[in-house]
C-alpha cells in the first residue's frame, strides 16, 4: 500500500534509506523540508505486516525512488506512472523492475579513502562559489540574480540542518575549486558539484577539495557517493579513491 509519509514514519524510513545514495537523498529532504509541503511530499509503500518496502521523494516534481526487495514493484510503477513527475532518480535494479522506459544508466561510486588531506575553506564568498558553478555547470546554474538569491537561501537552509555542505579552495579573494554534497544525512552524503576555476586547472585543485570533503564526511562515518555524469567524471573519482558501486537510473520526461 502506498500512502503519504508522517513523521512518524522518520526513523524506519532511515532504516530503508540507509546504504544507499538514493536513499541519502530522500532522507535529506525529510529532514530539511517535511513530509507534505507544497514542492516536497515524501510517500512510502508498506506491505500487509506494515513493514516499509519502498519510498518516494517528490521535490519541484522530481522524484526518487528507493525500494527493497520485496516491494511491489507493479504498485510502484502505477503511482509512479500516473504522479507524472518531471524526472526520476533511482537505482537501475528498480528501474527495471518498476519497467520504466528509456532510462539514462549512470555509474554510482563510493569513496574508499584515499589517505592524504588538503587545507580548504568551509566559509568561501559564494557569490564566488556560484559563478564558478554557473560557468562549470550552465545547463543546471542560471546567471539570473534571483536564481542565485534563490540557490543561496536553500544552500543556507539545508545547512543549517545539516543536510548539505560545501568546501573551496581560494586564492586570495578568487575561489579555485568548490565541492558540494547536494544531499547528507546520518548515515551517508551526496557529493553532486565538483568545480575547477578554469585559470587553476590541471593543477589538483578539483582533486584537493573532493578529497577534502570526501575525507571529512568519513571520518563522520558516512558513506559518500557520486553519481557520475560521463567517462571523464568517472576516470576522475576513482583516481582519487572512489569506486563503482552501482548504477543509477535516470528518467527525464519532456
Amino acid at each position: 500500500m502506498l500512502k503519504t509519509a508522517t513523521e512518524s514514519d522518520y526513523q524506519r524510513l532511515c532504516v530503508l534509506c540507509a546504504d544507499s545514495a538514493f536513499g541519502s537523498y530522500i532522507v535529506c529532504r525529510a529532514t530539511a523540508y517535511g513530509f507534505d509541503k507544497s514542492f516536497a511530499k515524501i510517500f512510502i509503500c508498506e506491505n500487509e505486516l506494515g513493514e516499509i518496502t519502498g519510498a518516494v521523494s517528490l521535490l519541484d516534481n522530481n522524484a526518487v525512488v528507493v525500494a527493497k526487495e520485496n516491494c511491489n514493484f507493479e504498485e510502484l510503477s502505477f503511482f509512479v506512472a500516473s504522479f507524472g513527475f518531471s524526472s526520476i532518480l533511482t537505482d537501475s535494479v528498480t528501474a527495471k523492475k518498476c519497467g520504466f522506459q528509456n532510462f539514462e544508466i549512470k555509474p554510482v561510486l563510493c569513496f574508499e579513502g584515499f589517505g592524504e588531506d588538503f587545507k580548504t575553506d568551509s566559509s568561501p564568498e559564494m557569490k564566488s562559489v556560484y559563478e564558478l558553478f554557473c560557468s562549470s555547470f550552465p545547463d543546471s546554474y542560471s546567471r539570473d540574480k534571483n536564481s542565485y538569491l534563490t540557490w543561496l537561501s536553500d544552500y543556507t537552509y539545508r545547512k543549517n540542518r545539516g543536510c548539505c555542505r560545501l568546501k573551496a579552495i581560494c586564492d586570495g579573494q578568487t575561489v579555485c575549486a568548490a565541492a558540494l554534497t547536494c544531499s547528507e544525512c546520518q548515515e551517508s552524503a551526496v557529493i553532486s558539484s565538483v568545480a575547477c576555476n578554469e585559470k587553476y586547472r590541471r593543477k589538483g585543485y578539483g582533486k584537493a577539495v573532493t578529497i577534502s570533503l570526501a575525507n571529512e564526511l568519513r571520518i563522520e562515518n558516512k558513506k559518500v557517493y557520486v553519481i557520475s555524469q560521463d567517462d571523464n567524471t568517472t576516470v576522475f573519482y576513482q583516481k582519487i579513491g572512489f569506486k563503482i558501486c552501482g548504477e543509477a537510473a535516470y528518467i527525464e520526461r519532456l
